[in-house]
């Protein structure tokens, strides 16, 4: 079994809105984690948005505890602000104990570490990335790589009995602004349950054949879903070119790709409580995949391509 944690689902920058506490105000950040033979946590983060901050918070503890590994990965999609800007204040990085394969897309012919240096250099930030307390290994990850996560939370090329299998494509503009983004797909190879993570993306009317060849029968997919469509076709307030996609062309994408549920993600920062609540009632039930609507502290635990659990976690937000 894994378990799939919404540490934080909004797009862009983060809000502090009474009426958007239901979904939560955090940018982008999504933890994927498994128990190994021995009992011991190994998770995978993808993203270190505003909400990686509440979502190492919650890891102190049970780094300490022995209930989580020390050593882990961090997979980043790309490095704009809503997809970085946690990282800085990731606890974890001031244990000098902990482990992290910081990994993700070349930028400027560089990994991402360089990037982030730069990013907290002075005057900018209060201390620097050499500055951080624990140990971080750089990888870059290409179109096509697959890898494969170990008992102990180590990123392989092979392994005989991994925890995670996961996949690598990446988009390229116009689906992202610039050098686009990387989509992953992580797969329990114990059971055969998968999670295809699709955000920052702008899909196509009819479909984006690469993105459902890529998470086709996944069990899961997360997509972004920024835009309503009338957003989207707006002359008023153009946002098409902008990376993100719209409700409709992510149910596209989900029906074509047969998957069993489609996860809303990477939420407009102007839409309110009670309008994701009514896209909520909108598409609900009326698909051929289960549609759910993502929320901070929202915990799926995933078991045989089936969702068996679903509950709320204490992160500070939600529903």
């Amino acid at each position: 079994m894994m378990s799939v944690i919404f540490h934080g689902v909004r797009g862009s920058h983060p809000v502090a809105d009474a009426e958007m506490v239901n979904f939560g105000g955090n940018t982008s950040c999504v933890e994927i984690v498994k128990s190994n033979d021995n009992g011991l946590k190994i998770p995978i983060i993808l993203d270190a948005g505003s909400g990686l901050i509440k979502c190492g918070y919650a890891l102190a503890g049970k780094l300490f505890s022995g209930e989580y590994s020390r050593s882990f990965p961090l997979l980043f999609t790309h490095l704009h602000p809503d997809h970085t800007e946690g990282f800085t204040f990731f606890t974890p990085n001031f244990l000098p104990f902990c482990e992290i394969y910081v990994m993700g897309m070349e930028a400027l012919k560089q990994h991402i570490g360089i990037v982030l240096k730069y990013k907290m250099m002075p005057p900018c930030y209060p201390i620097e990335y050499e500055d951080l307390k624990s140990k971080r290994i750089h990888r870059i990850l290409r179109d096509g790589d697959v890898f494969y996560i170990t008992q102990e939370g180590k990123p392989v090329k092979t392994c005989e009995k991994p925890l995670f299998e996961v996949k690598v494509m990446q988009s390229y503009a116009p689906s992202h602004p610039q050098q686009g983004a990387l989509y992953y797909r992580i797969t329990d190879p114990a059971d055969g349950s998968s999670v295809a993570c699709i955000w920052d993306i702008e899909s196509h009317i009819g479909g984006d054949v690469r993105v459902i060849n890529f998470a086709q029968k996944a069990d899961i997919m997360i997509h972004d879903t920024q835009y309503s469509d009338e957003e989207y076709a707006s002359m008023t307030t153009p946002v098409q070119g902008f990376g993100h996609s719209t409700y409709s062309m992510a149910m596209k994408n989900a029906e074509k790709a047969n998957v069993k549920y489609l996860l809303s993600f990477h939420y407009n920062p102007r839409h309110k409580d009670s309008f994701l609540s009514e896209i909520e009632k909108k598409y609900t039930g009326h698909n051929k995949f289960e549609f759910i609507m993502t929320y901070e502290g929202l915990c799926l635990t995933l078991e045989k391509g089936q969702i068996v659990k679903s509950e709320k976690l204490n992160l500070g937000f939600g529903k």
